[in-house]
């Protein structure tokens, strides 16, 4: 908005590549393709690129035109409308709105009570899931931890029962293939009232990856394909790491990464023209002196923000990271690595950004995390509002009412504004006497206490009972 020639509102911004960078890598990711190909081990895959003009050549090796790869980025919707469990809309995926949610599959726990690691059980994947549902900022439920409880066969279909029972919010699922894909796909219709209900309202998202390098896995594209075939939307993720299973630069990692991408866009646009596809990589690099993927990199910092740059110049919605740390327990390196990270996705504008509650590099989910996260979004997204400058905001009539040697302290306008700015919930601004007086509480002491509020309050709206029964049914068909 302007005033004059004077801006008068800038949000902040960020940007990590220029307009030259975005065509570089776009083309280095069209020669990978061209030149090295993707394997792709999935036979009615090969048949939808050959009939599209592919070159296949040693039994799957896939080499795409570039034609081919701009046709699927011109064929994929720019925007996706996601859902609650009752159909109304809750999350736009487009331009740079940003929403936040949890990650997946941990398989450590550290419990609220106890304090003490442990591994997963479904009685805490449903605190967790009421955990997501009551905060504010949690804008999306993933599965969260994998239950030591829970047959290994039923694993995914449990974890997506769960989800659907625990919260109203859209749910971002994992699954172990096409058959576990379908059960998943038929209880949130069940729930919804049927497919058709469920592809209008687009209640559910499906992450899965590439396995990198340049190589897609049968079960990952069957899982792909149905939900091309479906209309539903899908996150097909890859997740390269910087000298290990990718190479080892930032740029070249990203040209990779960029290649994997496209490759399943191309073949999940032939399956299903005009299907929602959301874009995204997790490019991290190895610490060789800790043989450990790292959370909380200046480097995955950049890398996450280059991807979420590079999908909206395609024009598509955009995946990311943030409240994930490499730290072991809920502790100061913890708080640190996920604000930077909180900023560095609004800032970059990522639609869909996950792994939240993650430390240790991914392995353990905390519950105090994903409540630190959700108060430091808040935060974030008053950064995010800026510096309104107008004639009202700029009060010279005030100034000029208290003159100098005055106070505001009484005016009208601070009176009536002292409440736009943002108050903390769990961060605390007391002097020190006065947190004294209060218990002297620190902010690891105050999350464990809003998580087990959380856990033994909130309950989230009920699932019908017809819904619940028929969802009950199908978690049976994998026995």
């Amino acid at each position: 908005m302007n005033a004059g020639n004077k801006v008068v509102f800038q949000t902040p911004q960020f940007a990590i590549l220029s307009e030259t960078q975005l065509q570089d890598l776009h083309l280095a990711a069209l020669e990978i393709l061209r030149r090295t190909g993707i394997r792709f081990y999935h036979q009615g895959a090969l048949d939808l690129l050959r009939s599209g003009g592919a070159v296949i050549s040693d039994g799957n090796l896939v080499r795409l035109p570039a034609g081919l790869v701009e046709q699927a980025i011109a064929s994929a919707p720019g925007r996706i409308v996601m859902c609650d469990r009752d159909g109304e809309p809750t999350m736009y995926l487009e331009g740079t709105r940003v929403y936040f949610g949890a990650g997946s599959d941990c398989i450590n726990f550290p419990d609220p009570d106890t304090g003490q690691q442990r591994k997963f059980t479904q009685a805490d994947l449903i605190n967790g899931y009421r955990l997501c549902d009551a905060l504010p900022n949690m804008h999306f439920v993933m599965s969260i931890g994998i239950p030591a409880d829970v047959d290994g066969a039923l694993l995914y279909d449990t974890q997506m029962a769960l989800m659907l029972e625990h919260t109203t919010k859209p749910i971002v699922f994992v699954t172990n293939d096409r058959a576990n894909c379908q059960r998943s796909i038929d209880m949130a219709a069940a729930v919804a009232g049927g497919h058709e209900a469920l592809i209008e309202q687009a209640h559910i998202l499906l992450y899965s990856e590439p396995s990198s390098p340049l190589q897609q896995s049968e079960t990952a594209v069957d899982k792909l394909l149905l939900m091309a075939e479906y209309g539903l939307p899908v996150v097909h993720s890859p997740a390269p790491l910087m000298g290990g299973t990718g190479p080892i630069t930032m740029a070249s990692g990203l040209a990779m990464a960029l290649a994997e991408i496209l490759s399943s866009l191309v073949v999940h646009q032939l399956k299903g023209p005009g299907a929602p596809f959301v874009f995204g990589a997790g490019l991290h690099h190895m610490d060789m002196s800790a043989a450990q993927i790292c959370y909380g990199s200046p480097e995955f910092q950049l890398t996450k923000s280059a991807i979420a740059q590079l999908g909206r110049w395609y024009g598509v919605p955009t995946w990311g990271y943030a409240g994930c740390s490499d730290a072991k327990v809920m502790d100061e390196q913890a708080a640190l690595e996920a604000m930077l990270s909180v900023l560095m996705a609004k800032l970059s504008g990522a639609n869909l950004v996950h792994d939240v509650g993650y430390i240790e590099s991914g392995l353990t989910t905390s519950f105090e995390m994903i409540v630190l996260t959700d108060e430091l979004v808040a935060l974030a997204e008053n950064m995010m509002k800026g510096i309104q400058v107008t004639d009202e905001t700029l009060m010279l009539d005030e100034i000029d009412r208290v003159g100098p040697g005055g106070h505001f302290l009484d005016t009208d306008q601070t009176l009536a504004r002292f409440r736009d700015f943002w108050y903390p919930g769990l961060l605390d601004r007391r002097r020190r006497a006065e947190w004294l007086a209060g218990g002297a509480t620190t902010l690891g002491q105050r999350l464990n206490t809003k998580v087990k509020e959380i856990i033994g309050e909130h309950r989230p709206k009920p699932l019908e009972p017809e819904a619940k029964r028929q969802v009950q049914e199908i978690l049976a068909r994998a026995t």
